[in-house]
């Protein structure tokens, strides 16, 4: 497939410069970044991580009041740029926290104001026993009056404030009981001092307007800093996907593994001493020890204690009254020394499968470790504090990234500590499984990488399916929806996406329909010749193509034959295309790297389908006149299936054989049994699942013959039932053919050869 090249860049430096690379990398917008595999540690964080940590707290108060916008950052040191947005910020912060608590504080007192504004019509008495209080109790309502109640005090609600007159002994306890209620309880003269709702309604506008004013002649900084935090958010992720620890994380890594390693291999020695002493005394049933004595295998000399030195089975032991340094026997084991050699021998087993495991695990990482890192030496100390990250260029924008490194180099030469940088071609280098995919196609074909990426993106070394999805899925659609008037309206919907709908940011898709509703005009001016279900001729319009399928006459709806030739293409369509599948199987396999499994397994999957396809045609070679294929239908197709299994069969018994100890070996077992299922039922499903094809064009002839039967038949307000039929059936018809075309690549051909597990290559593009 047509694949754009691709340079792989690899540069290692101090841990707290890799985010500043990895910004000026991103403002190119040309490199993609390798992911860190899981088995190599990532590096601690950067000292800017909480830099940028503390612009999104002050951001997430600001955002409140503003809705921001993506600018265009400088090229300037990412570091420097926030710490000179964190300042700015930090004094806008000052300023809006000022004219928060301003306000905050005017609509406290206006709530207040308000409250006691409803009290002023209310005419309290007045006595010498007596002292009148207003209660703004909020939620505590209920609670207050109940509390006034209990001083016998005398409550006149309105309503959320309450009047009090309450006799001047109980003045001061009613008081400190409604404050502890959290009421707010005023006198008359602290009431009269309350302004007047008006005038703090008017000085609280004007305090939002303040702040208003404050974030609008702000808004340059706070779009500046909502982008640089979103640009650093995104750096923030590359680094702790892609960046890989050179020093002390690895290094800790691997002196893990061979420390744990060691161990095990030294509990395994150990067992395997212990196992060889019991052997020596299989002959007897126990061995008891005297009191305080301990038998010490291969002890370390010399001994303090009283000990007797002896050889079972050719292994030093010693018994030994106390302690000595050696591998003790445990007494248990002695005890029953049948049972104690079998608890030996499962624990030896146990030991060899998980010394096994780590060492697995310990090559799996030195194989990604030479893999990934720069320097791959195992000199941590050297390494100490360093990082490599991995990218991705098309060749032609690497120019691009040498002038960015260039700048990057210049902007940071005071703290530059790059250690080394690598690049080379792709394709001679980078491991297969690692190469990102990204195809070149003109248009309209590159659009349609988004219908089959959908599916999945293919690898590199794998046959590409755009080429022919763009071929198969608008004559799927226009087969399935060809219409001369419906077709149009598709390709007007097409060219509306392309230029106004959606601001045009869906032009690819319009290419799609617009494409895909030429293709179905076609069908319905040279195949069907129809224009919303009326017969071409009966407009005046005589194409020079006969059609395939003519669907309605002047007073009949089917014409049978003609049934059966579309029918017929369509079963051999299928055929071809479900064949093509199952030959680009084996060319895939091949060119992963199998030529084993493509010659043992998948080519006789090709010949399994073959040949029962040529079996299906036979069966119905008199109703669908197939008398053309009379010469290769002779052939024992049966027989040439039981050949093609057999071939399989024994392919895939003599693959497992090969590959009975590989850890990574192909799925030769899954292949075997799925390539079968497929090469059988994709002879007596897949071929006949295309007449889909002919029924949903059948099913269009009857809605539009209908919808127009109805129409004729209503005069003059026929036409608004026309345009509303005619709607529903392009609507309705059209997701159908959508669904059964997508059906059909997908599942009845890609699915045949295609595993679309590739990565697409997709650039970091910073603003």
């Amino acid at each position: 497939m047509p694949l754009e090249r691709v340079v792989e860049f690899r540069i290692a430096g101090g841990i707290d410069l890799i985010p500043e690379l990895i910004f000026f990398i991103g403002k190119t917008g040309a490199a993609m970044f390798e992911e860190r595999p899981e088995k190599l540690p990532r590096p601690r964080d950067p000292s800017f991580f909480q830099k940028a940590k503390k612009i999104d707290e002050i951001l997430n108060q600001l955002l409140i009041y503003v809705q921001p916008q993506l600018v265009g950052l400088s090229l300037e040191p990412l570091e420097s740029q926030v710490e000179a947005v964190l300042q700015k910020l930090g004094e806008l912060q000052k300023e809006v926290a000022y004219h928060l608590r301003l306000i905050d504080e005017l609509r406290a007192k206006l709530a207040v104001a308000r409250e006691v504004a409803s009290l002023k019509t209310v005419s309290p008495p007045k006595t010498d026993v007596l002292e009148l209080l207003i209660a703004l109790p909020g939620r505590a309502l209920k609670e207050a009056i109940e509390m006034a109640k209990s001083f016998n005090a005398t409550v006149v609600q309105q309503g959320a404030a309450l009047l009090l007159a309450v006799e001047r002994r109980n003045v001061q306890q009613l008081k400190v009981g409604l404050e502890k209620l959290g009421a707010r309880v005023l006198t008359l003269q602290e009431a009269a001092e309350v302004e007047p709702p008006s005038v703090l309604e008017e000085r609280l506008r004007k305090a939002e307007e303040a702040l208003t004013s404050t974030i609008q002649k702000h808004r340059d900084l706070i779009n500046y800093a909502y982008t640089l935090r979103n640009a650093a958010a995104a750096v923030a992720e590359v680094f702790n996907k892609s960046a890989i620890d050179e020093g002390t994380e690895i290094g800790r890594l691997f002196r893990s593994f061979e420390s744990e390693i060691a161990r095990v291999e030294k509990q395994l020695s150990d067992l395997r001493k212990i196992e060889q002493v019991l052997d020596g005394l299989s002959d007897k049933e126990s061995l008891k020890l005297p009191e305080g004595f301990r038998l010490y295998i291969e002890p370390e000399m010399p001994i303090n204690a009283p000990h007797v030195l002896q050889e079972i089975n050719g292994v030093k032991i010693a018994l030994v009254r106390g302690e000595a340094k050696g591998v003790e026997v445990p007494p248990e084991y002695l005890a029953d020394i049948k049972t104690g050699r079998e608890l030996v021998k499962n624990a030896i087993k146990s030991a060899e499968a998980a010394l096994q495991k780590l060492r697995k695990e310990f090559e799996a990482l030195e194989r990604q470790y030479a893999e990934f890192s720069l320097y791959a030496d195992k000199k941590w100390e050297e390494h100490a504090d360093i990082a490599t990250v991995i990218f991705y260029v098309i060749e032609k924008d690497v120019k691009k990234i040498d002038d960015a490194l260039a700048e990057f180099v210049r902007r940071n030469a005071a703290k530059l500590d790059i250690i080394r940088r690598t690049r080379y071609k792709y394709f001679d280098s980078v491991p297969a499984e690692r190469r990102p995919t990204l195809e070149k196609y003109p248009t309209p074909i590159r659009q349609f990488t988004k219908i089959v990426y959908m599916y999945g993106v293919p690898r590199p070394y794998e046959i590409s399916p755009v080429p022919l999805v763009a071929l198969l899925f608008p004559t799927f659609f226009g087969w399935m929806y060809g219409d001369l008037g419906h077709g149009f309206l598709l390709f007007l919907l097409g060219v509306l996406l392309m230029t106004k709908l959606y601001g045009g940011r869906h032009k690819d898709w319009g290419i799609i329909w617009a494409v895909t509703g030429l293709v179905a005009m076609f069908f319905g001016a040279f195949v069907y010749q129809k224009a919303f279900g009326f017969p071409l001729s009966a407009l005046g319009v005589e194409m020079p193509i006969a059609p395939i399928l003519h669907m309605f006459g002047k007073h009949e709806f089917v014409v049978v034959e003609g049934v059966i030739e579309a029918i017929r293409a369509a079963f051999l369509l299928g055929f071809f295309l479900v064949f093509l599948s199952f030959v680009v199987k084996f060319i895939n396999t091949w060119l992963k790297g199998e030529p084993d499994v493509a010659l043992g397994v998948i080519l006789p999957q090709v010949i399994l389908f073959f040949s029962l396809a040529m079996v299906f045609f036979s069966l119905v070679k008199t109703a669908l006149h197939l008398e053309f294929l009379e010469p290769i239908l002779q052939f024992p197709w049966i027989y040439i299936f039981i050949v093609a299994f057999l071939w399989s069969a024994a392919g895939a018994f003599a693959l497992k054989a090969k590959y009975k100890h590989h850890e990574e070996a192909p799925p030769v077992t899954e292949e075997f049994i799925l390539g079968f299922v497929e090469g059988s039922l994709g002879a007596l499903a897949n071929i006949p699942s295309f007449a889909r094809l002919v029924i949903l064009i059948l099913i269009h002839g009857v809605l539009t013959k209908m919808v127009n039967s109805v129409a004729m038949a209503l005069g003059p307000a026929g036409i608004i039932f026309a345009i509303f039929g005619h709607s529903l059936i392009a609507a309705a018809e059209g997701l159908f053919s959508l669904v059964q075309s997508l059906r059909l690549s997908f599942y009845e051909i890609l699915s045949k050869f295609y595993e679309g597990r590739g990565r697409l290559f997709t650039p970091l593009a910073l603003p």
